[in-house]
């Protein structure tokens, strides 16, 4: 008879495992309005202690969103909710090709990347082996024993993995996913950067190349005080004469209140 398949039977464990992984691997996308209610009730959960942060403190304001979603609708999804931020901050890396950005991705990926690297130098190795080896037989066999030191020469070559500079970091074929998921992330940037500006929302956008977590922090929090600060300006010669004019105006309504009395 059929044996019993449970749920310890090799096939049904590979299926599960596959099951896992592709689960694993599926993007979960949430609609713009869930992010938008989740965020609106974690605000008003804020909003109920945001007076006890310091004497004085406004009960709205006061919180920072990391790592919204870049798109038109969840932007437009905040402002139906009015929950529009009154500053957005972008960190991005243009410069170099984005290789700032590219140098993080690979040390946070190194292993899995030195791997891939090495496999590709030792392919284009053997390939080159193999052309050098077809070139020799058409031009004719040499003598065996030095084909025979030749080989054992080849056979003790080793493919040392290069120290990367970050420079060197964007011409490297194992890099184009990251470039790609910048380049992705660059032109969702330029569809809701449209999107914010014609809401009036103040945008703060840094480089984040050659700078500190603290100086891009420092440049946010100066970004975002800069609509608050007043801004005096030098006088010019019109403004004073346009100032002289409103006194000149002012004296002349004084007399002829004096005069009416």
């Amino acid at each position: 008879g059929m044996s019993e398949i449970t749920a310890d039977h090799p096939e049904v464990q590979a299926m599960v495992e596959e099951a896992v992984k592709n689960a694993s691997l599926s993007k979960v996308t949430v609609s713009p309005e869930i992010y938008a209610e989740v965020l609106e009730a974690a605000i008003a959960e804020l909003m109920k202690t945001n007076k006890d942060r310091f004497p004085g403190a406004p009960e709205k304001g006061g919180w920072v969103v990391d790592n919204y979603p870049l798109s038109a609708d969840h932007w437009s999804a905040l402002s139906e909710k009015g929950l529009l931020p009154d500053t957005v901050v972008c960190l991005k890396n243009t410069e170099k090709d984005g290789a700032c950005i590219l140098h993080r991705a690979y040390l946070e990926n190194k292993d899995e990347l030195d791997c891939k690297i090495l496999k590709r130098l030792t392919d284009e190795a053997l390939q080159k082996e193999q052309e050098e080896e077809e070139g020799e037989e058409e031009e004719g066999k040499e003598g065996e024993e030095q084909k025979e030191g030749e080989e054992e020469e080849k056979g003790e070559k080793e493919i040392i993995l290069p120290e990367f500079a970050e420079d060197d970091l964007p011409g490297l074929p194992e890099m184009e996913i990251f470039k790609g998921k910048i380049d992705l992330f660059l032109n969702d940037w330029q569809t809701v950067e449209s999107e914010i500006k014609s809401s009036r929302v103040q945008i703060v956008a840094l480089e984040i190349a050659g700078q500190t977590p603290e100086s891009l922090l420092n440049q946010s929090v100066l970004g975002m005080e800069k609509p608050l600060r007043y801004n005096g300006w030098e006088l010019s010669a019109e403004d004073l004469e346009e100032e002289a004019e409103d006194l000149a105006a002012e004296a002349e309504e004084e007399e002829e209140v004096e005069e009416e009395e």
